[in-house]
């Protein structure tokens, strides 16, 4: 006899809230059709407005109890993971060799667990943009943003992701620009041209100083490269440094603001 494995209580959730937006949309679509359905039989013999009004009232009610119970299954998800699934510890040593021999280790692993977890969030997703904030067991305030941007007008994707990489270099400046924030940024170490290691610290108008260690893996992968995907794409991952002993972090003067970007 087959097995057959119940599906988590999260997945079930999901697929209702699935299967209500699309029955919303099934609702406005017919909603809509009644309305030219109207027009054009308007055109031979009007039906009392009453008849209208009273079909127009029962589909919208419809519509508004779907996204009540949209509302309501979201309020019995589980909150969002604690540990991303990009999440990855890394700690530094002392010696510059060791360090790049640590980060060149980590590579790979972050480039394939970043296009994985892309694709996989992307695949049903059809919103451009959504924000999860929650606090961990530890008191800690986390935010999960996820995002799909599109360039009109751009020559190539090799000039999206060139400038990007520009950005994202430069990010001091931009934090100086738009928040008026004192920020200062030390650079570590650039491992095969594809690793940057650096650390900023920021303080902002009341004196509070922020201390961010970051590593940012960077690659384009052209026609040629077919290591994540049969098309050319360009893959940034920005992750920070959870311990570093030659530059350890000091929680009596500085807070600590740890970060995970991927962007492909």
């Amino acid at each position: 006899m087959a097995d057959k494995r119940r599906k988590a209580t999260s997945t079930k959730r999901k697929e209702e809230i699935s299967e209500l937006k699309a029955e919303i949309r099934n609702l406005r679509s017919e909603l809509d059709l009644k309305s030219e359905l109207k027009e054009l039989q308007g055109l031979v013999k009007a039906p009392p407005v009453d008849v209208v009004v009273s079909e127009n009232i029962n589909l919208s009610s419809a519509i508004h109890q779907q996204q009540f119970d949209i509302a309501r299954a979201h309020s019995t998800l589980p909150p969002p993971l604690e540990l991303h699934p990009l999440c990855t510890r890394i700690r530094l040593k002392k010696s510059w060799d060791q360090r790049s021999a640590t980060l060149l280790s980590l590579r790979e692993q972050i480039f394939r667990a970043a296009h994985e977890y892309i694709t996989i969030r992307s695949q049903y997703s059809s919103s451009y943009s959504s924000d999860e904030r929650f606090e961990t067991a530890n008191g800690d305030v986390c935010c999960s943003i996820f995002q799909t941007v599109h360039f009109p007008g751009v020559k190539s994707l090799k000039q999206v992701y060139d400038a990007i990489l520009f950005s994202m270099n430069n990010v001091e400046i931009s934090i100086c620009e738009r928040l008026g924030h004192i920020t200062t940024r030390d650079d570590y170490d650039c491992v095969d041209s594809s690793i940057y290691n650096a650390r900023m610290i920021s303080t902002d108008d009341m004196g509070v100083t922020t201390e961010v260690s970051g590593i940012m893996f960077s690659r384009f992968f052209d026609s040629d490269d077919r290591s994540f995907s049969d098309a050319p794409c360009g893959m940034l991952v920005i992750d920070s440094v959870d311990e570093d002993e030659l530059y350890p972090y000091v929680p009596a003067s500085e807070y600590a603001k740890m970060y995970l970007q991927p962007l492909y």
